[in-house]
C-alpha cells in the first residue's frame, strides 16, 4: 500500500465498504465461525479494497510469507474448520518469526483466485459477498491444489 496517508485511507474505506456489502453473510447465526469463513470474510473485502482503489494492503505479508507460502497454504488447510481464529485472524502485528493477521492475506488469495476464474465477474464477486459455502468457494478456487496455491 502506498505510503501516503489519504491512499491508505481511501483503501482502508473500499475495505469497510466491503463489508457493508457483506451485511447479510455476516448476520448469518447458523454460519459456524471458522478459519475458513473468517477468512474469507476479510479475504473478500480487501478484494474488494482492491477493486477499488488499485492497491493491495498487508504488503509486509506479501514481504515477509515469500518462502513460507506451502507452509502457511498447508497450516492454513489444516486449521480451515477450527473455530480458533487466534493463529490467523485479529491477533495484531505478531512477531518477525510469524507476523499477525496472516487470514487477512490468505483469505484475499482465495478469493482473488476464486474472482480470476470466474467468466463472470460480477457472479463471481456476488457470490464470495454472500458466502453461503466457504468450501465451495474454496474448491472453486483452485486454491491450495498446487505449489504455493
Amino acid at each position: 500500500m502506498q505510503p501516503d496517508p489519504s491512499d491508505r485511507l481511501f483503501h482502508l474505506i473500499a475495505h469497510e465498504y466491503g463489508h457493508i456489502e457483506q451485511d447479510p453473510a455476516l448476520d448469518d447465526e447458523n454460519a459456524p465461525t471458522t478459519v475458513l469463513r473468517q477468512s474469507l470474510i476479510e479475504g473478500t473485502a480487501e478484494l474488494v479494497a482492491e477493486l477499488i482503489s488499485g492497491q493491495v494492503s498487508n504488503v509486509h505479508l506479501q514481504s515477509w510469507t515469500q518462502g513460507h507460502v506451502d507452509e502457511i497454504d498447508a497450516r492454513f488447510l489444516a486449521d480451515a474448520d477450527s473455530s480458533d481464529l487466534s493463529g490467523w485472524l485479529y491477533n495484531g502485528v505478531g512477531t518477525p518469526d510469524q507476523p499477525g493477521d496472516l487470514g487477512y492475506w490468505v483469505g484475499y488469495r482465495i478469493a482473488r483466485a476464486f474472482y480470476d476464474k470466474a467468466g463472470d465477474k460480477r457472479a463471481a464477486l456476488r457470490t464470495l459477498l454472500d458466502l453461503k459455502n466457504p468450501k465451495d468457494i474454496l474448491a472453486g478456487s483452485g486454491w491450495g491444489t498446487g505449489p504455493h496455491g
